[in-house]
């Protein structure tokens, strides 16, 4: 997937099971590597990081991988 990292600040991150997580506010990337590692969200009070690899969809807003059911 090929995305202008600036068209991804402010979009909101839903889980898959439709709750909402926060809001992207930074791009951690690998220069090395050049691709995306972490997510920072904000959120009330804190910053977050979400692996990229969780992400599951970029659209209008973006979807991470929910967490395992126990």
């Amino acid at each position: 997937m090929v995305m202008e990292l600036s068209k991804m600040y402010g979009k909101l991150i839903y889980n898959t099971r439709g709750k909402y997580i926060g809001k992207v506010d930074e791009i951690v990337i690998d220069i090395k590597e050049g691709e995306g590692k972490v997510l920072i969200l904000a959120l009330p009070g804190e910053r977050v990081g979400v692996p990229y690899e969780k992400v599951t969809a970029v659209g209008d807003i973006i979807l991470v991988q929910a967490p395992e059911r126990k």
